[in-house]
This record gives C-alpha cells, sequence and structure tokens, in this order.
C-alpha cells in the first residue's frame, strides 16, 4: 500500500489475520503465534443482548469452555434465565438488565463488570436492532435507535472497558457482532446496512489503533448472513422512549408486514445457530478478523471487492511518530 513501508512482508504478516474472504469463512494462512483467547478457564466475558440467539448462544459457548460471564440484556427476566443456564455449566453466571443505546447504562454494565469480576478478559458487542421501512418511510426515532444500539453501543461499550483492559497487562479479546450487511448492500433496510457498516468500520479503526500502540488486544467482527434466530421481532427490544406508535402509518402498512413476514422466512430458512456459533469459536482460535459463516455470499464479496487483504493493513506505527 501507498505510503506503507515494507510493503510485501506487512502485506504478507496481514494476509495470516485477515485472510481471504473469497473462500467463504475467511480462509487463509494462520498467524504463527495465535494471541486469540484459547484457554477460556476462568476468563472474565462480557456479552450484551445476551438473552437470545446469537448472544445466548456465545455465552452459553463461553461458559462451557470455562469462562464466567455477565449477560446483559434489555430484558431482564430473559437474561436472568440465561445466567441461570451458564451457573448450570458450573461457571459464575450474572445477568444485568441494561438498554445499551445509553451511555449511562453502559457504565453501569462496566461497573458490574468490575464488581463482579475486577476484569474484563472478553468484551462481546453483540446487541443489534433493525428496521426495514425506506429512507423515505423511516421515522427520524427509529433511525436513532438503530444508530444507537448498531453502532453508539459498539463505540460507549468499547470507550469504558478498553482503558480497563489495557490496564490489566493480560491478553484480551474484542468480539463485536456486527453482519454481513456491514460488507455489502442491498436495496432494502438502509438503517440496517448503514449501521452495519459503520461498526465494521469503527472494529477495523480499534483494531490498527491497538495494534499501532502495541496493546495486547484483539479486535474481531463476525459478519454472518442470516442464522435461525428471532431477528424479525426486533420491535420487541425497544425502549420505551422509542415504542412504535400504534397509529403510525407505516407500522399499519402492507410494506411493514410483508418486511416481517419475509425476514421470519429466511430466518427460519437460514443457518443453524448452534453450528454456526460453534464456527464462531473455531475461527476466533485461528485468530480470525472477519469472521464469515455464510460461504453464499462469495459472490457478491467478490463483485463488490469489498475487503481483501490488501485493503485492512493496520496502522505502521512508525507513521504515528
Amino acid at each position: 500500500m501507498n505510503g506503507m513501508t515494507g510493503g510485501s512482508n506487512r502485506s504478507e504478516r496481514n494476509n495470516r489475520r485477515f485472510g481471504s474472504v473469497f473462500n467463504g469463512m475467511v480462509n487463509g494462512p494462520k498467524k504463527e503465534v495465535s494471541t486469540m483467547i484459547k484457554d477460556y478457564k476462568d476468563k472474565k466475558v462480557v456479552v450484551t443482548g445476551a438473552a437470545n440467539g446469537i448472544g445466548r448462544e456465545l455465552a452459553l459457548g463461553c461458559a462451557k469452555r470455562g469462562a464466567d460471564v455477565l449477560a446483559v440484556d434489555i430484558h431482564g427476566d430473559e437474561a436472568d434465565a440465561v445466567a441461570a443456564e451458564i451457573k448450570a455449566l458450573g461457571r459464575e453466571g450474572i445477568a444485568l438488565q441494561a438498554d445499551v443505546s445509553l451511555p449511562e447504562e453502559c457504565q453501569k454494565i462496566f461497573d458490574r463488570a468490575m464488581e463482579a469480576f475486577g476484569r474484563c478478559d472478553m468484551l462481546i458487542n453483540n446487541a443489534g436492532v433493525s428496521t426495514g421501512a425506506d429512507v423515505w418511510d423511516i421515522k427520524e426515532d427509529d433511525i436513532k435507535w438503530v444508530t444507537e444500539v448498531n453502532v453508539y453501543s459498539h463505540w460507549y461499550m468499547m470507550k469504558r472497558f478498553v482503558p480497563q483492559m489495557r490496564k490489566q497487562g493480560t491478553h484480551c479479546q474484542i468480539l463485536n457482532v456486527c453482519s454481513i450487511a456491514g460488507l455489502i448492500t442491498l436495496g432494502s433496510a438502509p438503517a440496517y446496512f448503514s449501521t452495519k457498516h459503520a461498526a465494521v468500520a469503527l472494529s477495523e479503526v480499534v483494531y490498527k489503533s491497538l495494534r499501532a500502540a502495541g496493546d495486547d488486544i484483539d479486535v474481531s467482527v463476525f459478519c454472518p448472513g442470516f442464522v435461525q434466530t428471532e431477528m424479525h421481532l426486533t420491535d420487541r427490544h425497544r425502549p420505551a422512549r422509542y415504542a412504535i406508535d400504534p397509529e403510525d402509518p407505516y407500522y399499519n402498512s402492507e410494506a411493514y408486514r410483508k418486511f416481517i413476514a419475509y425476514n421470519k422466512q429466511i430466518l427460519d430458512n437460514g443457518a443453524p445457530l448452534v453450528p454456526t456459533i460453534e464456527k464462531v469459536f473455531e475461527e476466533l482460535e485461528d485468530d480470525r478478523f472477519f469472521i464469515l459463516t455464510h460461504d453464499q455470499y462469495d459472490r457478491l464479496l467478490r463483485e463488490q471487492g469489498v475487503y481483501q487483504a490488501d485493503m485492512v493493513q493496520p496502522i505502521d506505527p512508525s507513521l504515528l511518530k
């Protein structure tokens, strides 16, 4: 890349970290020495959106591997149920009701993690929401809600947890759950696609900044396609301030009903949840930045030319001097 020193050697190193997205699951050479968390025994993990779907399986997956987990969700009773499952696995499971779209609630999460664990070895930013309204139909409150959950919450959480991780002096991991919608675009759900692109970009910047600073903190982004979850019911996760107006024309429209029905259909026919999350843990152990589990998007990725290894080289620390 222009402006980078030692280009060919650096490109080779980055290929180990980023791999090639064109073989479905970010294949490519592994790092000779992986710094990813391989031994989860007694690690302390924080998971947002942990009450169902991908978040729940990630929380349980960490516990099955020996970690203690703070399960955070906007639905406190459902977070309690996940914490009980974690305890049944013989690990410490703590539930916390919190709305990650608010900075003060993210501070509450951080404070609870420090109170319970005294540290955080792995942060999983999983909470995410969607709306299907077109640009000309979407309400401003919906733009705010989707942006706050899908982008700002990652920012709020990393702003609080990264300084703590840097102080710990131990290897730490951040996993930001994004979406294939953060790598490609289609002609629908503009709020979802745009915010997922922003979340991917934020993850890249944080990763590069931490590498340039020499911190022992890895960042990965999980960009799945459709998985068998209840993502089509995302409206039930709305906080009171963003509740749907029952008189709103869009939410009484055929377009809205079709969006919900279509999403349910494609989610029901999506990838099985548990094997997908098992693949995530495999990719983490293989030291991947982009974790892609749906190879049917290869053609779109190839056509759009997104995120080739040479396009995502970490910042050369010498340029910052």
